[in-house]
């Protein structure tokens, strides 16, 4: 959650609110234009982050500005959508005026366009995302030998002109001997993030983040009362019970002979530089039936080098293919049969700790199945992933997790939540055929992760079979 002053927290708590404000600044060529109420049409600022990173973030920007004299119209031939930057880097300011003419502002967010704006009756329309978000080109210069966490996304982060970033400790005491598969820098990084168990998100100050996740961390001092909430405005739903939780180990194993991983003809008309893909290897050796090869780096699954000549030459490339196979492993988290199974498939876990250790973070979030979906207020200091506290009808609240954040303005803020639930889980127990509370060997009952308790069809005598069945 962005930092804000007592006042601010306060204010914003209130029934009644004074106005809000955002400022917006495009950065292009060196020359700034700005911004302010009186010339935003609208804009909408979503996140949406998984805190088990199995997919990448969502951190986009739509905005439209007033623009009656056409300054954006692509059909202007004195405007500046020709000279705007289509990758312009984009500020924005959400404030609150406390007082009058007193406002405080924000932290800024920030992000970069996503091409040039349309046009339509007086109003230019730009779309926008973080950096992260940018990430599209591939990384393909993974290789195959044990390696930190830390090391990889360092590699793919400045691989992809990166510097701003922001990498958990923990990583360097993580590691793979798995070759990084060719795809985007930023699946790269989704891959690496979700393996050590952390989220991968942008923050407020446009820092690329990978750090650790967890449920268990202490809610923020946001409040959001009933009063915030719009009439009929949460909407709650509930998925069935998780059963169980598998998660692959990948092994990864280097033929004994050599084979021939690509072969093809090239043409050349003195220096050509060459980029060529092939299967997942080692001890890569490039060869060519005329020519010159220089400058040759080979990786796991591709190779860069120059060739010097002039006409079609076959390039060929031997070397030992790496083979995959998978052993996969499951936990059952709780014993209704007709739960949901999850399965985990990260082809970087190559250690069966982090495979345990996977299973366990993503069994301890799934366990919370129930989801608020709220249109309120709008709070523009909220982040994905703050854990914060919402008033129900039932006069009590709950603890629920920011999973997405969607800010709108129009003159005015509204917003929309997904929230999850963390205060669902209650203790519950085991029972035998004879509805007997089951124990453990120190005397405990046995607790089962659900929302009522579980009577087993077996009895005491049997239970030790139903509990290896059930845990494993």
């Amino acid at each position: 959650m962005k930092t804000v002053s007592e006042s601010y927290a306060t204010s914003m708590s209130n029934q009644y609110r004074n106005r809000s404000h955002v400022k917006m600044i495009i950065n292009s060529g060196g020359n700034e234009y700005q911004f302010l109420d009186s010339d935003i049409a609208s804009i909408q600022k979503a996140t949406d982050v998984d805190p088990l990173t199995r997919r990448l973030p969502k951190e986009t920007l739509s905005f439209s500005i007033f623009d009656y004299e056409g300054s954006y119209n692509p059909s202007n031939p004195s405007g500046k959508w020709n000279v705007l930057d289509e990758n312009a880097k984009i500020t924005i300011q959400f404030g609150y005026e406390l007082t009058p003419n007193n406002i405080e502002w924000l932290e800024p967010d920030y992000y970069l366009l996503s091409g040039r704006p349309t046009f339509n009756g007086g109003v230019a329309t730009f779309q926008a995302s973080t950096k992260l978000n940018h990430l599209t080109k591939n990384y393909y210069k993974g290789s195959y030998g044990t390696k930190s966490f830390y090391e990889l996304a360092v590699d793919v982060l400045e691989d992809a002109g990166v510097d701003n970033y922001s990498i958990d400790a923990t990583l360097m005491d993580m590691y793979t001997n798995a070759p990084m598969p060719i795809t985007t820098h930023a699946n790269c990084l989704q891959l690496i993030a979700h393996a050590t168990r952390c989220t991968l998100r942008t923050g407020s100050n446009g820092v690329i983040q990978i750090k650790p996740f967890s449920v268990a961390q202490t809610p923020d001092e946001f409040y959001l009362p009933l009063s915030s909430i719009a009439i009929n405005g949460d909407t709650i739903s509930k998925i069935e019970t998780l059963h169980k939780v598998q998660c692959n180990l990948y092994i990864y194993t280097v033929a004994d002979s050599e084979s021939t991983l690509f072969e093809s003809l090239i043409e050349v008309d003195g220096e050509t530089d060459v980029h060529i893909e092939y299967d997942a290897s080692t001890d890569q050796v490039i060869t060519s039936d005329g020519g010159e090869i220089t400058n040759v780096h080979t990786y796991a699954s591709a190779a860069d080098f120059t060739l010097i000549g002039s006409g079609t030459y076959t390039v060929t490339v031997v070397g030992k293919k790496i083979n995959t196979s998978t052993r996969m492993v499951e936990s059952y988290i709780s014993a209704d049969p007709n739960g949901a199974n999850d399965v985990e498939k990260n082809t970087l876990i190559t250690d069966s700790t982090m495979q345990s250790d996977l299973i366990y973070h993503v069994a301890n979030y799934l366990q919370y199945r129930l989801t608020h979906t709220v249109k309120y207020r709008g709070n523009p200091e909220l982040d994905c992933l703050d854990k914060i506290y919402m008033d129900t009808v039932y006069n009590s609240f709950i603890s629920a997790l920011v999973l997405t954040q969607s800010i709108s303005f129009n003159g005015a803020i509204t917003g929309t939540m997904v929230l999850k639930s963390l205060t669902e889980i209650d203790n519950v127990y085991l029972y035998d055929s004879s509805n007997t509370l089951v124990e453990d060997v120190n005397g405990d009952p046995i607790g089962i992760v659900g929302t009522e308790d579980y009577i087993s069809e077996y009895s005491l005598e049997d239970i030790d079979s139903f509990i290896e069945e059930v845990v494993g």
